[in-house]
């Protein structure tokens, strides 16, 4: 879930594996067993020029993450 919420400020996920200093493959086999485990996709993948975005899913699952820490960090 860490991975996936610090990918997500990143335009595509392979800048963002290169930025989190993983291998690609690795980063987006994450996304996706999590993408399973919580039924749906998290992001849409950056295409054509067009960065990756959060899908509805994804930006209530980013907001509980940060909650998250949030209250950890109090």
């Amino acid at each position: 879930m860490r991975r996936f919420a610090a990918a997500s400020a990143f335009p595509s996920l392979g800048a963002a594996a290169s930025g989190l200093g993983l291998n690609t493959f690795t980063l987006v086999a994450q996304i996706n067993r999590v993408e399973r485990e919580l039924g749906g996709p998290l992001l849409i993948r950056a295409e054509r020029g067009r960065p990756m975005t959060l899908t509805p899913l994804g930006r209530r699952v980013l907001g509980a993450i940060r909650t998250s820490q949030d209250g950890a960090a109090s």
